[in-house]
């Protein structure tokens, strides 16, 4: 008789799905004094192509020396009648590549030893007598922990809110000089506001190269990639004087906009991590800074230390009464989005938009507001919740 003896291999951490949520585990994984002996990444596509982009600010160093290759110290605003730019001390806004940021984090990966890379689909993932079992289409394997990024199906209830946060961005060239670099524009409401609220997002990388990304704020997931596409030539036209020019890139996607309560850790030994956590900011669809600090949040856990948490149930509360607005007034998002930038520093706008203001900051801000649709939409849930 013959005995075939299966060996699964075991690893202390695989890192399931290599985009920013697993690479930036393993990014400060190797950054800290962590000790572990193998690591997996598993994910479907090689990452060597550029396919998105990430825009942050943060009052400190970045996390990433590819952060330095784009930064400003000024941001824009704008609507028909109103066209703004100031500092935004003491932050600074960076952008970073995604094929700058897989070639730095793989850089170290391929110098150690210790972490594989598995081009592979994670078919599942789940705990099994003190371990995690993840199988994928060719294989199963075994860890200690699994650091999950990947999309799951899960059970929305009916009273959840979800928008979609819909873009088409190009990155353009022109044989003049066409952009101001010191300023790029944060939003810039200058288009049509028919279908959805909708603006322009400015990235000028030089004066004739810059990332241009029409934004619409939709109810559903799906959107025509035509009329997009037709709404930035015309603000290029329009808005940037720009008759000629080149597209060099292209990207598109959407990014959930919702107060749906994501579960960041399903089993002791399973931390999820980006989008598929919450590190997405609900009403901006900001996550790059999230999910680094969650990043860092884990390997505190991991090592035994107690990760600082913060009440943020006040910012919750103000996500969901803007995303209300968002499904049920549309057309008053922009006149929000004008009184929020016109009346306050920047910086401050910045800073409540990261959660860090305190209740005084957070009343001057609210102060500056339009309240009547904030009331209206506060007695609207009111009534669902006592009815």
């Amino acid at each position: 008789m013959t005995i075939y003896l299966i060996c699964i291999m075991k690893y202390d951490y695989i890192i399931a799905g290599a985009g920013l949520g697993g690479l930036s585990f393993v990014h400060h994984l190797l950054a800290s004094n962590q000790e572990f002996s193998s690591v997996l990444i598993i994910d479907q596509k090689l990452k060597n192509i550029n396919d998105r982009t990430w825009s942050f600010w943060l009052d400190r160093e970045p996390y990433y020396e590819c952060a330095y290759a784009q930064l400003w110290k000024r941001l824009g605003f704008a609507t028909d009648d109103y066209v703004h730019f100031e500092s935004i001390d003491p932050y600074t806004y960076y952008t970073i590549h995604s094929h700058e940021f897989y070639n730095e984090v793989f850089a170290k990966i391929n110098k150690d030893s210790r972490i594989e890379f598995l081009k592979d689909n994670v078919k599942s993932i789940i705990p099994e007598a003190g371990l995690v079992k993840v199988t994928t289409t060719g294989d199963t394997y075994i860890a200690g922990y699994v650091i999950d990024s990947i999309t799951h199906p899960v059970e929305i209830p009916t009273d959840t809110l979800m928008l979609a946060q819909n873009f088409v961005g190009w990155t353009i060239s022109t044989s003049q000089a066409a952009f101001d670099i010191e300023n790029p524009i944060l939003m810039d409401f200058r288009v049509s506001q028919q279908n959805a609220p909708s603006f322009v997002y400015l990235l000028p990388y030089s004066e004739s190269k810059a990332l241009v990304e029409y934004t619409q704020f939709s109810a559903s997931f799906s959107y025509d990639q035509k009329v997009y596409e037709s709404e930035l030539h015309q603000y290029i036209g329009k808005q940037l004087k720009i008759a000629d020019f080149t597209v060099l890139e292209k990207e598109d996607g959407s990014i959930p906009m919702t107060n749906f309560e994501f579960d960041s850790r399903p089993h002791e030994r399973i931390f999820r991590i980006g989008t598929v956590s919450g590190d997405t900011k609900p009403t901006t669809g900001y996550t790059f800074v999230n999910v680094q600090k969650h990043a860092i949040d884990i390997l505190k856990e991991l090592s035994g230390e107690q990760p600082e948490t913060t009440d943020n149930s006040r910012f919750r509360f103000y996500d969901t009464l803007l995303l209300q607005i968002m499904l049920e007034q549309p057309a008053l998002v922009k006149t929000i989005m004008k009184f929020l930038f016109k009346n306050q520093p920047m910086s401050r706008v910045l800073k409540f938009l990261d959660e860090e203001t305190v209740v005084l900051e957070e009343m001057l801000i609210m102060g500056q507001l339009p309240w009547k649709p904030f009331l209206s939409t506060l007695f609207k849930r009111s009534q669902r919740v006592f009815t």
